[in-house]
């Protein structure tokens, strides 16, 4: 199937053969500039160089499937379109006149494109499969995926900073709570995200942190707002805090969440929302020093000991209130406190070295993914198939933000790896 997109990729990267070029009309045509691709309304390439027989031309250049296309797009009635020189289609159908009366030149690419060019897009485009290019991704080399990964990386980077800078706002401006509702988020993993996210926000830093002499106090707080603390208890622990909580939110004015929001079905027991806000309140205990790491971001060795978040004593002997379970230390997992690196700390250090121009610092952000596990997930599995090689999460983060915005759209002409498949063909 042709489209104007895959000929907009064709006429960008000059892939058919442009030697002995010569438009409908006959004229010799040799490309200098192909020109600017223009993603805004008017022509489609900006600024072209272009010389027919001996004459060089300056101007725009318009692509279309058939050269009729001229006339069905109406630009025959618009003037942004008396600066195009060069008419391109894949199939010449009709002559195209300016509205001096000139006749616009005119290159068919139909028979100068490689018929394997047009057969491997057609595949891509229309496969059903989770990795379209998964049977040639594996063969580009090392050298390729070093340059393409980091654009990738940032790219991504740069899409989750919107997500940040809205937190920002909502905060205030606040670096320290954006902070800190981030983290929350990112403890909750997928399937408790959005709740602790929610969590944090009626639970703020700023008030949890008059407290963070005294945890209990701080646990009171944050399981009162969870919600979790709306039912009769048995043991001490529970009682404890709901008597501290009842206090406090008449002091503070709180008003607590539906405990209904927290899903504890299929969930290992470690990441059980009951121990994760413990391991929220062990933050805020922390943060002081937390903070001084973060905004002085030098590499994740430093601040990695600050992200091996506890629970209280309680949740040693327990996964939930009123029920005794074997005793273990409960502090994060190597795989969670790994997410949380490249969700929650990496991101948000990236966002705000952006805000304070700290270019040293952006750098010392990419080259910390690089010293991080890669996730294990089923989009790098995809990959891994595929024989792509992943070492760290900067190029497993790199492969998930190319999976979802170019492979799962069928964004091939805009990627590339498909580009680089190609010249290899």
């Amino acid at each position: 199937m042709i489209n104007e997109e895959f000929l907009h990729f064709i006429w960008k990267f000059q892939l058919f053969d442009f030697s002995s070029l010569k438009t409908t009309e006959q004229y010799e045509l040799q490309i200098l500039n192909p020109g600017l691709h223009n993603h805004n309304a008017g022509p489609d390439f900006l600024n072209a160089k272009v010389k027919l027989n001996s004459i060089i031309w300056f101007g725009d250049v318009e692509l279309h499937v058939k050269s009729s296309d001229w006339l069905k797009h109406k630009h025959q009635h618009d003037e942004n379109y008396n600066t195009v020189v060069l008419h391109v289609v894949f199939e010449d159908d009709i002559e195209i006149k300016l509205e001096n009366g000139a006749i616009l030149p005119c290159l068919g690419l139909k028979s100068l494109i490689p018929e394997e060019y047009l057969n491997e897009y057609d595949f891509l485009f229309h496969s059903i499969s989770n990795l379209p290019c998964g049977y040639a991704i594996g063969k580009l080399d090392s050298l390729f995926w070093t340059s393409y990964s980091e654009k990738l990386l940032i790219e991504r980077l740069e899409s989750k900073m919107h997500k940040i800078q809205n937190l920002f706002i909502e905060s205030n401006k606040d670096y320290k709570e954006c902070f800190y509702q981030l983290l929350a988020y990112a403890l909750g993993l997928k399937i408790n995200a959005e709740a602790m996210l929610d969590l944090a926000k009626i639970s703020p830093l700023l008030l949890l942190q008059k407290h963070r002499d005294n945890r209990k106090l701080v646990e009171a707080i944050l399981y009162g707002q969870s919600g979790l603390l709306i039912r009769k208890y048995n043991t001490d622990y529970p009682i404890t805090l709901q008597s501290a909580y009842s206090f406090l939110a008449q002091k503070h004015k709180l008003k607590p969440n539906s405990p209904t929001q927290w899903k504890f079905f299929r969930l290992r027991p470690s990441s059980f929302p009951s121990l994760r806000i413990s391991q929220l309140a062990d933050f805020v205990v922390k943060s002081d020093a937390i903070f001084e790491q973060l905004f002085n971001f030098k590499n994740t060795k430093e601040i990695l000991p600050f992200f091996k978040l506890q629970v209280s004593n309680y949740w040693n002997t327990h996964y939930v209130f009123d029920k005794t379970s074997k005793q273990s230390i409960k502090e994060i997992g190597k795989s969670t406190l790994d997410l949380i690196l490249i969700n929650a700390v990496l991101p948000f250090c990236f966002f705000y070295a952006r805000k304070k121009s700290d270019t040293d610092m952006l750098a010392r952000v990419l080259e910390a993914y690089q010293s991080v596990n890669y996730e294990d997930n089923k989009i790098i599995r995809y990959f891994k198939e595929a024989k792509v090689q992943v070492k760290s999460a900067d190029k497993s983060q790199a492969l998930i933000h190319l999976h979802e915005h170019y492979c799962i759209p069928r964004k091939c002409l805009n990627c590339r790896v498909f580009n680089q498949i190609l010249k290899q063909e």
